[in-house]
Formats: C-alpha cells, structure tokens, sequence
C-alpha cells in the first residue's frame, strides 16, 4: 500500500471501481455495523458473498491501519496491493 490518506468516501469510491473490473459490486448493509461505522459487503459476480469491509462513517482521513486492514480484507478478491492507482 503507499502512505497515501484517504477519505472514507474516496475510499468507497475505489473500492467500487475495483468491484466493477472485478465484475463484483458493493453493497452498504443498512443498520448493521458498529457505531459511527458502516458495513460493505463485496458480492461476486454470482451475487456470492466474497467479503466484506467496515468503514468510518466521518470526513477525516482513514488511518494507515485502516486502510491496511480494508486492503488486505480483499487481496484475495482484488489482488495484492489493488488500493493503488494504475
């Protein structure tokens, strides 16, 4: 991952077009998560559960350690390394 800072909705935003090469989509659990965050799950293209993400729901930018937990919750989806610009 490079040290980069992201803010929760660019992250999303990513993280959908990754789903879209990957003939995945994201779709927001609504009323589950915890506290001020929200639940992602990644369907596959069967409409499969493949994995799923929880994301702060504030305006600052993510923590290092968040964005490498959500990078490596979907490596196996997404390939190594998938959050960086192509």
């Amino acid at each position: 991952m490079e040290n980069k800072r992201l803010r929760p909705r660019a992250l999303i935003t990513l993280l959908r077009k990754r789903a879209r090469q990957h003939r995945c989509r994201i779709v927001e659990e609504p009323g589950r998560g915890k506290g001020s965050h929200r639940l992602y799950i990644v369907l596959g293209p069967d409409d499969v559960e493949v994995g799923r993400i929880t994301v702060p729901d504030h305006s600052r930018a993510l923590s290092s350690t968040v964005l490498r937990s959500v990078e490596r919750a979907l490596a196996h989806q997404f390939g190594d390394r998938w959050l960086e610009e192509k």
